[in-house]
């Protein structure tokens, strides 16, 4: 596993949403990359290294925990 970019993840790079926030929406963040991304896995395509999946700002933290616990109660009950 090498820890530098080696440029294939400009090909899931993903652009800003504008209804809601990228982790909500499925994006992912590379650290090394400098990227957001759409990838179904938990390491980065291009450099091996493991993607943040919630964001680091505890007010944004919050706010995305309260989303993703809301919809789990609905798919729970929606059954």
């Amino acid at each position: 596993m090498s820890c530098t970019c080696s440029g294939k993840c400009i090909s899931y790079k993903a652009s800003m949403p504008s209804h809601k926030g990228r982790y909500e929406s499925g994006q992912k963040r590379c650290n090394s990359c400098n990227a957001y991304i759409f990838w179904k896995g938990r390491f980065c395509p291009c450099c091996g290294i493991r993607l943040r999946l919630s964001p680091r700002n505890s007010k944004h933290k919050q706010k995305f925990l309260k989303i993703t616990h809301q919809r789990k109660e609905v798919v729970i009950h929606g059954m």
